[in-house]
């Protein structure tokens, strides 16, 4: 099974993401592609990604061994097409974006399942956990606010994820019906 979830800049995917991987030992993530810096200490250590130049990232799209890309606050982010046979073997969860999700849908083997799931939180909290973090590009971020939440109709479900705990509850609720 793969657990695709997105959301808004600052709602909080990667967080529950990691509280997923530490309570569920049958979940696993992948690395992702990505021309974003690495910036956060967190990813220097143990990064979710494999960072590379927009040169290399493009070379690898001329090679086709990207599944799905898309580009998000100028940065490029894709999967590589080896992550989709893990799918296969493995239950991953992975912080997609819209525009992937509907990649990922559509064009994902009918052998794999896919489960989407969309995390809401109000505007307002999205900026108020941005500025907490220390982001500099706040309202270059919160461009696409109305857009990915637009887009959030495509998805399985949608999780207001105000209370991380209740969060979990649902995200694990989620994997239990669908494993």
């Amino acid at each position: 099974m793969f657990i695709i979830l997105s959301g808004c800049s600052g709602v909080g995917k990667n967080t529950v993401i990691r509280e997923l991987l530490k309570r569920n030992k049958n979940i696993k993530t992948y690395k992702t592609c990505t021309t974003r810096p690495n910036v956060r200490a967190e990813e220097k250590v143990n990064s979710e990604y494999i960072h590379l130049t927009r040169g290399e990232f493009k070379n690898k799209i001329d090679k086709g061994e990207l599944f799905e890309f898309e580009e998000i606050h100028g940065n490029f982010y894709g999967t590589l097409k080896k992550s989709v046979d893990q799918m296969r073997k493995d239950n991953l969860i992975k912080d997609i974006g819209v525009e992937g999700q509907i990649s990922f849908v559509k064009n994902l083997p009918k052998d794999i399942k896919v489960v989407s799931v969309f995390l809401y939180a109000p505007k307002d909290e999205l900026i108020k956990r941005l500025t907490e973090r220390g982001e500099q590009e706040i309202e270059k971020r919160m461009k696409r606010f109305e857009y990915e939440n637009e887009l959030s109709k495509n998805y399985d479900y949608i999780i207001d994820n105000s209370n991380l705990e209740n969060t979990l509850k649902k995200m694990e609720e989620i994997i239990e019906k669908h494993s």
